[in-house]
């Protein structure tokens, strides 16, 4: 082991963050700081591998993956375990090109290796992305999450790779295929070219007006629309979902204050985190609410729960000025085991949007029934209603309105439309 080398348990995350987070700031503040080699390695089929060695056999398969790297890297390395499956490292005095050599013989060696869990031996499937430091990731946060982000991703499709991160396009963009898709949605935004569709959302008992969910699609070159699930990700990585955000409510806006204002209906628009980390988002909301009265009682802000939870200040702050606005409010991505108090304490919200997954099993196993009961109750009491989402056939539809959904969403409701059709 060379000098000043550190093994992965000698070290906390802490220690190494700390140690990132300096090397950093001492290449950004000068251009003739040499840049620092960075990756991540992480084991594929993790779900796999948990199940059959548990979490005591994981952490042992990474403490021998970490003697692999003391043994063969020749330069000076500081090794952390992330979490059960990922390891972290930096390597402080290094340039690409070295970064490059040891990543390719660090892969290879991960390779040929086998490791042994107990009397078994095997050989491990990883993924390992790199990267060096570099002037156009803002920080080391910027810098680790694209460094990470980019390790799930080729996991997440198989893995078994060698990544090289770049910094000038997202983590979707480096693990090699959503480019064309980024640049497909900032042409249509600067064209005003987005489609969006309305989906209904259909109540369980009689209500005076009709509620929809818009949805925006790209259209591609043959005239086909490309879902949002294709798109926003890689928006978000690249820090530019916001101004999607932004189109889509100026859109929705002027459609409540001209064309539908009339009609007896409430529109959903989903928006990521930006009007919860941003004061200046939200005074441009509240200067486009104060100019369309009609998003009073018609518009329907919808938040993910993590969003929500990752700025507790911020998504108070907001959720005040949507009620002083009259902007009825939806907390997404919920289940069973969410923060429900939350919900009910400090972040009262009108509607409660349950997670496709949580559906998915509350149709497939009886017992979750009472557990969702119990959750919902409190907030129910305050007067949300709660929506179930991706509704994919009668049977589970039935069910859901037996445990008493208050709205049901999905294909086998209702496909989405290009213009809102009250049916006369």
């Amino acid at each position: 082991m060379p000098p000043g080398m550190a093994c992965g348990d000698s070290m906390t995350l802490e220690d190494f963050l700390s140690e990132l987070n300096a090397a950093y700031e001492a290449f950004s503040g000068t251009e003739t700081q040499a840049p620092c080699g960075c990756f991540c390695l992480m084991l594929d089929h993790w779900d796999r591998l948990r199940r059959q060695r548990g979490y005591s056999g994981m952490v042992h398969l990474l403490s021998q993956v970490v003697g692999l790297i003391d043994d063969h890297l020749d330069v000076e390395v500081r090794v952390v375990r992330l979490n059960e499956r990922a390891l972290l490292g930096l390597l402080p005095h290094s340039s690409l090109r070295t970064t490059q050599k040891q990543m390719t013989k660090l892969f290879r060696e991960l390779e040929s290796a086998t490791f042994g869990v107990g009397d078994e031996s095997l050989a491990l499937s990883c993924t390992l992305s790199y990267l060096e430091m570099d002037h156009r990731f803002t920080d080391a946060d910027q810098l680790l999450l694209r460094l990470i982000l980019g390790a799930e991703k080729v996991s997440a499709g198989g893995g078994n790779e060698l990544l090289q991160v770049k910094p000038n396009v997202s983590a979707d963009q480096a693990a090699g295929s959503d480019r064309q898709m980024l640049g497909l949605l900032m042409e249509s935004l600067r064209k005003d070219a987005l489609k969006v569709l309305f989906q209904p959302i259909m109540a369980t008992a009689a209500e005076p007006s009709q509620s929809f969910q818009a949805l925006p699609r790209l259209v591609a070159a043959d005239g086909s629309l490309i879902a949002a699930a294709s798109f926003i990700p890689p928006a978000r990585d690249a820090g530019v979902l916001h101004v999607l955000d932004r189109w889509m409510l100026s859109y929705c806006a002027s459609l409540l204050a001209n064309e539908y204002q009339l009609l007896p209906i409430r529109l959903f628009l989903s928006q990521g985190e930006s009007l919860i980390q941003d004061p200046e988002r939200r005074q441009w909301l509240e200067k486009l609410a104060e100019r369309n009265r009609a998003l009073s009682g018609k518009l329907t802000l919808d938040f993910t729960l993590p969003d929500v939870l990752g700025n507790l200040k911020g998504s108070g702050e907001l959720f005040a000025l949507l009620e002083r606005l009259g902007i009825e409010i939806c907390v997404s991505q919920v289940d069973e085991a969410s923060r429900w108090n939350l919900l009910v304490e400090r972040l009262p919200a009108d509607f409660i949007k349950m997670s496709p997954g949580f559906v998915r099993r509350l149709a497939e196993d009886d017992s979750l029934e009472g557990a969702f009961r119990s959750a919902s109750s409190k907030v129910r009491e305050r007067g949300a209603k709660i929506i179930m989402p991706m509704v994919e056939d009668a049977s589970m539809a039935a069910n859901l309105w037996q445990v008493g959904a208050d709205y049901m969403q999905g294909f086998m409701i209702q496909e989405a439309q290009e213009k809102i059709d009250l049916g006369g």
